[in-house]
């Protein structure tokens, strides 16, 4: 009765399927958990926020619109990156460059380097990474524009993808005039409401 069993636990570890529940140290861990390098990275479903919270947590701005005086709120995850052994854990770093442009333009009108630097360390492989830009677009005119997102792998600089969001600048809203301290009467004629005495 063994025979099949070992026949199948050697045939399941023969994949590298089988060392992931097994194994309570880093150096067991099988290296299918380090991404492998040939598949492309991606930044996925960019989308322009009004809040973010955490992962898949976040409030859509459906329009993309907002003032120059607020700033662009930007989530995304990142997908098929190289996750790395640290100390006693795993690490998956990003480095993220951030550009403006006019819709459907070429020219750059702001570029930032290094715009975001972040590195995820965890006991596990940390597969749910979420990434957030928050840039401001102070003294843009109004107009439509496009966020261009730069991200690296910094464990594999060579791995490199670009996404594009789309925003609109609106005027500011002036402020609404104060309301009213007067009261009356619900249907109270508009020439016979009273004057307050001075």
């Amino acid at each position: 009765m063994m025979i099949p069993f070992v026949r199948r636990t050697l045939a399941i570890a023969a994949l590298g399927l089988a060392a992931v529940a097994a194994a309570p140290a880093r150096a067991q861990v099988p290296t299918f958990w380090f991404r492998p390098t040939s598949t492309p990275l991606r930044i996925v479903d960019p989308v322009v926020c009004r809040s973010i919270e955490g992962y898949r947590d976040f409030v859509p701005s459906p329009e993309a619109e907002q003032t120059s005086d607020e700033k662009l709120l930007i989530y995304y995850t990142p997908a098929n990156y190289r996750i790395v052994p640290k100390g006693d854990g795993f690490s998956a770093r990003f480095i993220q460059d951030g550009q403006v442009r006019r819709a459907g333009g070429n020219e750059v009108l702001r570029r930032k380097e290094n715009l975001l630097d972040y590195e995820a360390v965890s006991d596990v492989p940390p597969v749910d990474v979420y990434l957030r830009n928050a840039v401001s677009p102070k003294g843009l005119p109004p107009g439509d524009y496009e966020f261009d997102i730069i991200l690296r792998d910094a464990n594999s600089f060579e791995r490199t993808a670009t996404s594009t969001v789309k925003f609109r600048i609106v005027e500011a809203k002036p402020p609404r005039p104060a309301a009213s301290t007067a009261g009356h009467l619900r249907d109270e004629p508009e020439g016979s409401r009273r004057r307050s005495s001075s």
